[in-house]
């Protein structure tokens, strides 16, 4: 930048007011950015918690393996949950010390809850904690507070495919549904296995794998059951 008139009468030449201005509007554009960085961090550290992970399997006999182990987490839920103190493990969750009630920090991890979630992030391969854990606190919150809950944990939870959570839980559950299922829902843990159609390939939770014989897609299912 050539030399200005104003330069004689000023400390500094006059690019460099202009320099120092761009610096300042760059930190003002920089400190925007980080902002809204952090912001998107939380938001999907929140969202991560209706991101309900998918298990690929790849034969008919495993989808079948992924029911009966859901099957078996019902059974353990409704075994345990009828010998103990719902209230007790809800408000104690997590605690660090007897002073402060609410979820949120340590409780034996031999306790119901640390068992229960352990159990869900291992039947869906450690994919999100985050989100086994919000599903067994809410699904225990809304049990006890809520005088129409099922006699069932198991079913609040959803392991029976009805729909007892909030409303709001369904709806931000719903945006994560993944682009190939055929699912118009994204919470339904029956619905956590998926699989590639064996007859065109594309991924696909149809599912009813015993009844159509195999692992198909809607437009792939014979045209009949087989016998």
């Amino acid at each position: 930048m050539d030399p200005q008139i104003i330069d004689y009468y000023n400390e500094m030449p006059h690019e460099v007011n202009v320099i120092d201005k761009m610096n300042e509007e760059l930190d003002e554009v920089q400190k925007e950015n980080d902002n809204l960085k952090k912001n998107l961090e939380e938001y999907d550290k929140i969202m991560k918690k209706f991101q309900m992970p998918r298990v690929k399997v790849e034969s008919v006999e495993e989808y079948q393996l992924l029911e009966k182990k859901l099957d078996e987490l019902g059974e353990f839920i409704d075994v345990e949950s009828n010998t103990r103190d719902l209230h007790w493990h809800y408000h104690n969750y997590g605690l660090s010390d007897d002073i402060m009630l609410g979820p949120g920090c340590i409780e034996d991890e031999n306790g119901f809850i640390y068992k229960l979630t352990n159990k869900l992030d291992e039947l869906t391969n450690h994919q999100n904690k985050e989100w086994c854990e919000h599903r067994i606190l809410i699904a225990i919150e809304m049990f006890l507070d809520n005088e129409s809950a099922p006699e069932y944990i198991s079913d609040m939870i959803g392991l029976s495919g009805e729909d007892y959570l909030p409303k709001i839980y369904y709806e931000l559950s719903n945006l994560h549904i993944p682009e190939w299922s055929c699912r118009n829902e994204h919470h339904n843990i029956l619905n956590i296995p998926y699989y590639n159609c064996e007859k065109c390939g594309k991924l696909d939770d149809t599912g009813d794998c015993e009844a159509w014989g195999g692992l198909f897609c809607v437009e792939c299912q014979p045209d009949t059951l087989p016998p």
